[in-house]
């Protein structure tokens, strides 16, 4: 099997390959061999290491045994893609008729030979968490070239692990351990400060609630200036002075805001949230035929009522058509609905009789009618009970008037 392992500089990936392939080399009783693993020390391992000298010729290895390769990169790197594939990588495979399984260890996979990521068996990645000892290992099956994105694949396996301090000292670039010391983002110094000033306040303020009511002025005082020095150290010193929030907008900034929230409406964008307050609600005006000729050319949606084929519609005040249900129009058309936000006839005449435009009651209903519609069976609606209005078709022959 072919392992790409990769991760940034110091994020463990050296160190947790050697651990990993330590134990399972030990447990399974086979021999390990590596190459360019700068200072290892084999003797302080449990499994058998040995070194090697030409990683082009792993294939040349004792069968069943494990390869090690670091900063592979330098020996498996990207080639034009209008030469041969070398033998170093076709090799990769055939690699289980040996029984080989190499490890190749890289920051990033696409420093590698294509071919090689396309024959990976499984691509392990690691990321250090805000430069603690603790690190998240993702696993695939296959090579994932855009490792940056891990955090986001749904198909990895994740778990968190920690840097084993044991094996600081089985090779030089870990030794010391200066690679993994602790250096917390300022991120998570923030939230570290955020927590303790609010701890703090609480205390203060729980203080002064139930303190005695002589010293309750001089407690709001002291409080007040603990804030004020505690909140705006921390602020200054991890974000900049106050006033830093007030320059004018970035061209990045102001173009998102010109983004519409929704596709194809243009007024959706933030920009114009101030100017886009709802000033009307839209009423719905429905009507419905059974006419057979306009069924024939009707677009409308057409359903089935008490047996007859029918085409029932709704308009809003504006004539811009809504899509509602076919019993849902039916039963409009037919009874009508309730519209909540009408005032009662009865209370404007009690009231006076106009309203503070000078109108009657009879003259507040929408100016636009409904969008003309013949129908032979049904009425044409708004919110209010239907009046029943009788159509006649007369046939027509070409070159006679009805009159």
């Amino acid at each position: 099997m072919l392992y790409i392992r990769t991760g940034l500089m110091g994020h463990g990936k050296t160190l947790n390959t050697i651990k990993e392939v330590d134990q399972k080399a030990h447990k399974e009783g086979r021999p390990v061999y590596f190459h360019n693993v700068t200072g290892l020390e084999p003797d302080k391992l449990q499994a058998d290491w040995f070194e090697f000298e030409e990683p082009h010729k792993w294939f040349d290895l004792p069968q069943d045994s494990i390869v090690v390769v670091d900063e592979a990169q330098q020996f498996f790197g990207t080639r034009d893609p209008r030469k041969d594939v070398p033998e170093y990588c076709s090799r990769f495979e055939i690699m289980r008729k040996q029984g080989h399984e190499v490890h190749l260890i890289t920051q990033d996979p696409r420093f590698l030979d294509v071919h090689a990521r396309r024959l990976c068996n499984k691509h392990i990645h690691y990321s250090r968490i805000f430069g603690s000892s603790k690190l998240v290992r993702y696993e695939t099956e296959r090579c994932y070239e855009t490792v940056d994105k891990f955090p986001t694949n749904k198909l990895a396996d994740k778990t968190t692990v920690s840097l084993d301090k044991k094996y600081f000292g089985v090779y030089s670039s870990a030794q010391a351990g200066h690679h993994f010391k602790f250096k917390p983002s300022k991120k998570a110094m923030f939230f570290a400060v955020a927590t303790l000033v609010t701890a703090f306040l609480v205390f203060r303020a729980l203080n002064l609630f139930y303190g005695s009511d002589d010293s309750k002025s001089g407690q709001a005082d002291s409080v007040v200036a603990q804030v004020q020095n505690a909140v705006g150290s921390t602020t200054g010193s991890l974000f900049g002075s106050v006033g830093e929030g007030d320059k004018p907008l970035t061209a990045t900034q102001y173009l998102a805001q010109l983004e519409p929230r929704v596709p194809n409406i243009p007024a959706s964008a933030p920009v114009y949230d101030e100017l886009t307050s709802p000033q009307t609600h839209p009423r719905l005006f429905c009507a419905a035929s059974d006419d057979p000729d306009l069924l024939e050319r009707t677009s409308h949606p057409i359903g089935v009522y008490n047996g007859v084929r029918t085409s029932c519609v709704c308009y809003t005040q504006q004539v811009t058509r809504v899509d509602v249900g076919f019993q849902f129009c039916m039963n409009a058309v037919k009874h009508g609905y309730f519209d909540n936000t009408r005032p009662d006839q009865q209370q404007q005449l009690a009231q006076g009789g106009f309203n503070q435009n000078g109108m009657q009651p009879n003259q507040l209903r929408p100016s636009v009618q409904s969008p003309p519609l013949r129908s032979s069976s049904f009425p044409a609606f708004g919110p209010e009970p239907p009046q029943v209005t009788r159509v006649t078709v007369v046939p027509y022959e070409k070159g006679q008037f009805a009159w």
